[in-house]
């Protein structure tokens, strides 16, 4: 692509967009204040992608439909902001029965049918519906009535003119066994015979959409770029209504270009990749971004701008220039506010969100869900406002925990626990916090479901102090992929920490923490390493780091407590410090430790039939106590094992082989002792679960004596 060099500038208005994203932000164009606006946006807050609409004020979040059939999912909104379109089905936005509504959910009716993926763009006076249909284009009343066919030869893509009369697209003129083409710009009156105003040459390619025939908003010119096969007269292009001055302002095309006109039809918006260039009919042009993200709008009065970048939001002048980036993390999807002084847009986690083009008063209008943002309304919604979503979690008591689906892992570090839920219909991951006899606290992104998923793929969780860390995996065509995620009480927001392609384990990661030290194993180098996380002169993602070995010995971590680090490899077992600086290592003939846990300044081991207890600076065994059959060492703390298997769970004192047995529900259990007691969880026959809290003085109590 070569931009023409021209001289000449002139200020930039309008609303920049490409395809259906355009389409249905047009309704941000209506003028007026902020009081009263309703921001349209689809959501599947609670399973079921519907469509709402929220006040920009903080007026409560209201669906437009009531729930149940048909699935509608918004298409285009009328530039007034009075009138929606929709496709339903269960394909949907492509193909599906296209209905219309007014914007605050009355009047619904079924207008057409959508066959094959295409545009929905209503008439600049918002009277009419044109799609693409059945072999052409159709169109239909925004009140659903009087559909009827424009064409008849497949068009794909098309523009309104600005007085809603008359329809631009490009037509496939003859058809060769060796091209297609050539092609035709044509003009089409809603009543009258059509004309083609420029004849193009053949295409190596059927589709039409490439073209992206538009008129300008002035009415004065038509633009397309042109991708026939001599190449040398590709790229894009304007021409007046009736066929005269063409000519070329941009020479090229890789095929990848989008593009849209100014309000006042004087300048085009190009987008080419990440960069954002401007250019006026002439030619004359200059660039505003190279790193653009695909959303770009004009304010309605055509004074400021607004866009992108992987940085943040950008407001400037309408000619692109005083440029302020905000530090607003915004999506693709930008519209302004009718007032002109107000931006809504789709933030990070798919949240809806208004910030005032100054920058000042951000506001998220939504706190649920993955959502879309669909443009802008005066007209409030008629039913009642959302119920919110029952909770996935609640406080039963001072030492219960009930929970929707079961635990998937659970972890403890002093007077606190952390645990993972499995997913449910509204939320599919998040970390609870939880002291016992306070509130829980969430960790993690906001609530969203994840249709179809039934695991989060956590496994491990580690509390380490106030933060938590997590590794998530799975696989893919044999290959297995992890990320490492942590998030702490002050900043639940998680933050990646690693992530790669290793071999498939039930224990990806290694993870593993105790107060300050967190430490886990980056295996995704030759020889893997042994990372420490929250300290050191390096970064893993978005946390301070330090690697503290690599080879033989860094790998693979079983166990962290205090300033000590457990690595078990088949037939040893070595201690490092919190430095990686080798304590001792441990030797075991026959190899069947099949777990080591640090115990203060005690190394604890299951082996095939015994629980052995090592002191670390010595190397002495110090007592031995039988494992119970089919049980695994899950924790050790204060000479006090836990073990346990599906259905039960045992608290076994190494020093006398006093135990009790936990059989509280139905698996998966886990458990994690600390100094103040035994967090545990289980499965409930209704398929939620429980998060118990034993005190250390009772679980003394029932072992039959104290300490």
């Amino acid at each position: 692509m070569k931009l023409l060099a021209v001289a000449g500038l002139l200020v930039l208005c309008g609303t920049f967009g490409f395809s259906r994203a355009a389409t249905v932000g047009e309704a941000a164009s209506a003028a007026g204040a902020t009081a009263g606006d309703w921001v349209l946006l689809s959501s599947n807050r609670d399973g079921k992608d519907r469509v709402y609409s929220v006040g920009a004020n903080g007026e409560p979040l209201t669906p437009l439909f009531a729930p149940g059939p048909p699935r509608l999912v918004p298409v285009a909104v009328s530039r007034n902001g009075r009138t929606i379109a929709y496709i339903a089905g269960r394909d949907a936005p492509d193909v599906g029965p296209l209905y219309v509504s007014r914007a605050d959910g009355t009047g619904l009716r079924r207008a057409g049918y959508v066959p094959t993926a295409g545009l929905e763009v209503f008439s600049p006076n918002g009277k009419f519906l044109a799609f693409t249909g059945k072999r052409g284009i159709w169109i239909v009343g925004s009140d659903g009535r009087g559909l009827r066919r424009l064409t008849s030869t497949g068009e794909e893509w098309f523009d309104w003119s600005p007085d809603s009369k008359a329809l631009v697209f490009l037509r496939m003129l003859t058809r060769t066994f060796y091209s297609d083409g050539p092609y035709g710009i044509v003009v089409k009156p809603l009543r009258g015979k059509s004309r083609v105003i420029v004849r193009t040459g053949p295409h190596d390619d059927d589709h039409t959409f490439e073209y992206q025939p538009q008129w300008s908003p002035n009415g004065r010119w038509i633009s397309y770029i042109n991708h026939e096969e001599k190449t040398r007269l590709n790229g894009l292009t304007l021409v007046r209504p009736n066929g005269t001055q063409r000519h070329r302002v941009v020479i090229g095309t890789d095929g990848e270009e989008d593009y849209q006109w100014s309000a006042d039809g004087r300048w085009l918006a190009l987008l080419d990749g990440a960069e954002l260039d401007y250019i006026r009919p002439n030619g004359a042009w200059h660039k505003i971004s190279n790193d653009a993200l695909g959303s770009v709008a004009w304010s309605p009065d055509g004074k400021k701008l607004a866009f992108s970048e992987s940085k943040g939001l950008v407001v400037g002048r309408a000619d692109g220039r005083g440029l302020r980036r905000l530090h607003v993390s915004a999506g693709a999807e930008l519209t302004w506010l009718p007032d002109a002084r107000h931006i809504g847009f789709a933030g990070d986690y798919r949240q809806i969100w208004v910030v005032g083009s100054d920058g000042q008063g951000l506001r998220r209008l939504t706190n649920e869900g993955a959502n879309s943002l669909v443009g802008w309304t005066r007209l409030p919604p008629v039913l009642p406002p959302a119920p919110p979503n029952p909770p996935t979690e609640r406080v039963l008591d001072a030492n219960t925990v009930a929970t929707s689906t079961p635990v998937e892992d659970l972890s403890a570090d002093g007077p606190r626990v952390a645990f993972v839920p499995r997913p449910t219909l509204t939320d599919c991951f998040h970390v609870v916090a939880w002291s016992p006899g306070g509130a829980l606290e969430r960790l993690g992104n906001l609530p969203a479901p994840c249709p179809g998923q039934t695991t989060t793929g956590v496994k491990p969780l580690v509390l380490a102090g106030t933060r938590a860390a997590w590794v998530s995996s799975g696989g893919e065509g044999g290959d297995c992929y992890f990320d490492v995620a942590s998030a702490t009480l002050t900043d639940p927001v998680p933050v990646e920490v690693a992530s790669g392609q290793v071999a498939c384990g039930p224990d990806t990661g290694h993870l593993r923490g105790d107060g300050d030290l967190l430490v886990f194993n980056d295996e995704t180098h030759h020889l893997p390493w042994l990372v420490r996380l929250g300290v050191g002169s390096r970064r893993c993602g978005g946390l301070p780091c330090a690697t503290l070995r690599t080879g033989a010995q860094a790998a693979p971590v079983d166990a962290a407590s205090g300033a000590l680090i457990a690595v078990k490899r088949l037939g040893t077992v070595t201690v490092l410090n919190d430095q990686g600086t080798i304590v001792r290592s441990f030797p075991f003939s026959p190899a069947d430790v099949s777990a080591a846990r640090l115990d203060g300044g005690h190394l604890v081991v299951a082996r095939s039939y015994t629980l052995e207890s090592y002191d670390v600076a010595t190397g002495t065994l110090e007592r031995s106590q039988p494992l119970p059959a089919g049980y695994q060492l899950a924790d050790v703390d204060g000479g006090i094992a836990v073990l346990r298997r599906a259905q039960s769970i045992i608290v076994l004192r190494l020093d006398n082989g006093a135990s009790l047995r936990l059989a509280p529900g139905q698996p998966p259990m886990f458990a994690d002792l600390e100094t103040p007691g035994l967090y545990y969880s289980y499965a409930t026959g209704d398929g939620g679960g429980r998060v118990v809290f034993l005190s250390r003085a009772d679980l003394l109590q029932q072992l039959g004596g104290s300490r």
